[in-house]
């Protein structure tokens, strides 16, 4: 069964708020925001906007906390890159210098996102949006704020791709005060434009504004795909509040009558649901649908994770993971260990008490001396396992000191080299002669240069081995031995 999912999208005016399960909308709400509380975006009053999305999960009965949320593309850059065909560990740097020397802006204030296309002939194609700090950082504090766990961002033209029924599509979302257009050329939004529509703007200015900024949309898809050019063939599609409108789809139509219809919703229908209006959040959901899905499609090939990697959860280390137990398993062993003890010394306290009556039967009784000895023989046996007990706990936290270096050794090499492991396992606890791992990684590069790495850090000398790699579906799993130096 899908899990519940919580998509959540606020601009200038309005919060939006769906609760999904699968394809199945279950709750949702809108509540209009006061003038000045989101500029362009940026929230200027987080406490504000932090009660308002409370007030929506106690009104809706939410429990969940980690949610999909959106950001306006008012202010947001796109552009498709051509790159050399660069190793995972490079890329981010190269497009990073790519984005700055092609955009012409400075890469302080921004948040750069990606999502590697194709790969063909050397050569890797890139979509790269580009989100505004301000932005991005006072959404996620006004979420955090009301309690909430913000996990996975997009921005809205791009939600609006992924709802999209068609390849090739030109969308255009209407609202009062903004619009967004996108031309979606073979699942690509290839051209995205969003601005802001004056509040005293008259219907007529305002539907001409939208024509004239779709027409240029459409030219400038045009002019780099004169091989396929967006024709009248290729539908408009139309949400958001305004959808319904006859006046606008009339205009946005034209002269030459392209076709425009409303926008398809992948949800399934529900009493009272007007997915025209939630059309972000649907897009929001189908990230999650898309990939937990079998046999989705979706017609936007561009689905990545917007939310930049200072708000993204990472992984705990092996070795961080690993430390409480490993204290906890120490604790309990030294507390054995002085319970050993304090029942010894318990014992060898008989054991005197004995010596002691024992010594005044044979003063009385004349008892021979061989037997004495071996009364005092009975009471070293004892004290022996004390000794014992102590060379144990020593050799025990020698032991703990051993697997945790190992172990970190292990796990910086897999970190460092993009490698995700299932298991670490070291043949002979006290004296290590062997280390085993199992894990999986994106592509045989990554395990090889985890496994250099792991020779490179001193601690290992050769492979016990020849590596085992297996492909699969997300990439490859592997085993790898080898032998710790002396």
């Amino acid at each position: 069964m899908a899990s519940q999912h919580v998509s959540v999208y606020i601009d200038d005016s309005n919060i939006s708020v769906l609760v999904s399960r699968g394809r199945e909308p279950q709750k949702w709400s809108t509540v209009p925001l006061e003038a000045g509380l989101v500029k362009e975006g940026v929230v200027q009053d987080q406490a504000t906007v932090a009660a308002k999305l409370k007030e929506i999960w106690r009104s809706l009965g939410i429990v969940r906390r980690r949610v999909t949320f959106g950001i306006s593309g008012m202010n947001c850059l796109y552009q498709l890159l051509l790159l050399p065909e660069l190793p995972e560990n490079l890329r981010s740097e190269a497009i990073s210098r790519e984005a700055s020397h092609s955009l012409g802006i400075p890469l302080e204030g921004v948040y750069l996102s990606w999502q590697v296309l194709s790969v063909e002939h050397g050569q890797m194609k890139v979509f790269l949006a580009v989100t505004p700090r301000d932005k991005v950082d006072s959404l996620v504090g006004a979420m955090r704020l009301a309690g909430l766990r913000p996990t996975v961002m997009d921005i809205r033209p791009l939600c609006l791709a992924r709802v999209s029924g068609e390849p090739r599509a030109i969308i255009v979302d209407t609202c009062q005060d903004a619009f967004d257009i996108v031309v979606l050329g073979e699942g690509i939004p290839e051209v995205v434009r969003s601005l802001y529509l004056a509040p005293d703007m008259l219907a007529g200015e305002r539907n001409a504004l939208m024509r004239g900024e779709l027409e240029r949309a459409v030219a400038f898809f045009n002019a780099a795909h004169m091989d396929k050019p967006m024709d009248l063939t290729v539908p408009i599609l139309v949400s958001g509040d305004l959808a319904a409108d006859e006046g606008v789809q009339a205009s946005l139509a034209g002269p030459r009558e392209r076709p425009v219809r409303n926008m398809g919703s992948p949800l399934v229908e529900k009493e009272g649901f007007a997915p025209l209006q939630y059309m972000t959040c649907i897009g929001l959901a189908l990230k999650e649908i898309l990939v937990g899905e079998t046999g989705a499609v979706a017609y936007s090939v561009v689905n990545f994770n917007a939310l930049p990697d200072v708000y993204q959860v990472r992984k705990r280390p092996l070795v961080e993971v690993l430390w409480l137990p490993t204290v906890l398993v120490g604790v309990v062993l030294i507390g054995m260990g002085i319970w050993g003890i304090i029942y010894l010394r318990g014992q060898n306290s008989d054991l005197a008490a004995e010596l002691d009556e024992t010594t005044l039967r044979t003063q009385n009784q004349r008892l021979r001396s061989d037997d004495i000895t071996a009364l005092a023989k009975l009471v070293s046996d004892a004290e022996t396992p004390q000794g014992d007990y102590q060379s144990q706990l020593s050799s025990l936290d020698k032991s703990r000191t051993v697997v945790v270096d190992y172990l970190a050794v292990v796990q910086d090499a897999a970190t460092s080299n993009g490698v995700t492991l299932q298991s670490v396992n070291l043949g002979e606890a006290n004296n290590v002669t062997s280390v085993s791992a199992e894990g999986s990684a994106a592509s045989e590069t990554e395990v090889f240069n985890f496994a250099w790495a792991l020779v490179n850090s001193k601690r290992f000398t050769a492979f016990v081995s020849p590596i085992a790699i297996t492909a699969n579906d997300a990439g490859v799993s592997f085993t790898i031995k080898l032998v710790p130096a002396s």
